[in-house]
């Protein structure tokens, strides 16, 4: 049976957005803290597969977790790493800089280890290991809507994480410009982060409780194996990676990119990514609502995934004109598309098993992550512009296999293990 539980979500796209803006007051400010630091390049990139490594390994834990003791205790855990890694940030403003060790390789470069910057990675490791809030989140949406609201829920939650993302680094720019320079960010970080944890003592419901019946103890007999098994799950998670893979490649590419063959300055890029996000909102408000009355989750995701793949063809022509015509094409197609995908693996996977599910695809995404932040800039050094033909062929592949979507049974992940007995 579909949930029927009438709770809101408001207090958890609260929760999403001052997440987000935390991570995105910091994210323009962290490669000059690096910097800061003595950091090489290749220890910025490090920095960030380390983030993705640490999720990799605990977004599926902590997702099952949630299917065992509920999603409001692992949402203030994780939220409580979030807030322990920006006090380490603090923490690493005020060791000395002390040198730990040197090395230097053909492919990094000299590389130089002080002791804030060792701390900054603790930082990243411990809000890595406990960012499972995504997973949980979303899994916390399944909860509590139905199969037929379950789109425009998920788009409400791309709506609450994006506006993080667009505020966030214009507060970084505006705090940055004062005395307290890169500290008050990571300050600012850490108290949005604590407003978090107040919001889900106080505010949020436990959509998801203990039970004693043995029938819903079934979470702790959940594996890798056995979600591996479970309908569609495979096919959902290889689009996961493979999407996420191909995101990966356009993020490390794109700042190059707009410097080496647009010419731009920070600013300029500032605003095409400020652009972009701005799309991602109205389509995953607006938009998505309109199409969520016309079209299913599976169409949502085929063409949504094919406008992807044209934003990522248009960056092949160095133009700023086109350059913001891919933005507006992949916020339109991303915004249509990865809400229906996320409503589609929340279907196949269940009420049961949700938090695992999630986790399993949030660490799908992490090793595509790791992967594109760690290839991109070699392939953008051996490509140039020409790089944004890998992501564009990657898309095109998820397009193939978006289609055998089609031939799904409509809701068969409302069985969960059930096809396996």
């Amino acid at each position: 049976m579909p949930p029927t539980r009438k709770i809101s979500i408001f207090p958890l796209l609260v929760v999403s957005f001052i997440s987000t803006l935390g991570f995105g007051i910091v994210l323009p400010s962290l490669v000059y803290i690096v910097q800061a630091f003595h950091g090489s390049n290749f220890l910025y990139g490090a920095l960030g597969a380390s983030y993705s490594a640490c999720q990799f390994i605990g977004a599926p834990l902590l997702g099952k977790m949630s299917d065992r003791f509920g999603r409001k205790k692992i949402l203030f855990l994780s939220v409580l790493g979030s807030a322990i890694g920006w006090a380490l940030f603090i923490v690493a403003f005020r060791l000395p800089m002390t040198m730990m060790g040197t090395f230097t390789t053909s492919v990094t470069g000299a590389v130089s280890f002080t002791l804030p910057m060792l701390c900054i990675f603790l930082a990243r490791g411990v809000d890595g290991i406990t960012a499972g809030d995504v997973s949980v989140a979303n899994a916390y949406v399944a909860d509590v809507t139905t199969h037929e609201n379950r789109k425009a829920d998920f788009g409400k939650m791309g709506v609450a994480g994006n506006l993080g993302f667009i505020l966030g680094p214009a507060l970084a720019g505006i705090l940055g410009q004062t005395s307290f320079g890169l500290y008050l960010p990571i300050c600012l970080a850490l108290g949005t982060s604590t407003f978090g944890l107040i919001l889900i003592i106080f505010f949020l419901p436990e959509s998801h409780p203990k039970s004693n019946d043995k029938e819903k103890e079934k979470p702790e007999k959940m594996n890798f194996r056995k979600a591996l098994a479970m309908d569609h799950v495979p096919l959902l998670l290889a689009i996961y990676f493979v999407f996420f893979l191909a995101f990966s490649l356009f993020v490390a590419s794109m700042p190059l990119y707009a410097t080496e063959s647009l010419h731009w300055s920070i600013g300029e890029t500032g605003i095409f990514f400020s652009v972009l996000s701005v799309v991602i909102v109205i389509t995953e408000g607006p938009i998505l609502s309109w199409f969520n009355k016309r079209a299913s989750a599976e169409s949502l995701t085929i063409w949504g995934t094919f406008i992807v793949a044209l934003s990522y063809f248009s960056l092949l022509v160095p133009s700023a004109a086109f350059a913001y015509s891919a933005a507006v094409l992949y916020a339109l197609g991303n915004g249509l598309m990865w809400p229906s995908f996320l409503s589609l693996l929340s279907d196949r996977a269940g009420e049961t098993h949700q938090g695992y599910i999630q986790g399993i695809g949030n660490s799908a995404g992490s090793l595509a992550s790791i992967a594109g932040l760690l290839v991109g800039g070699i392939l953008f050094t051996a490509m140039k512009g020409g790089v944004f033909i890998v992501p564009a062929g990657l898309v095109l592949i998820v397009f193939a296999m978006t289609w055998k979507l089609k031939k799904a049974d409509p809701e068969p992940g409302l069985r969960g293990l059930d096809g396996l007995r």
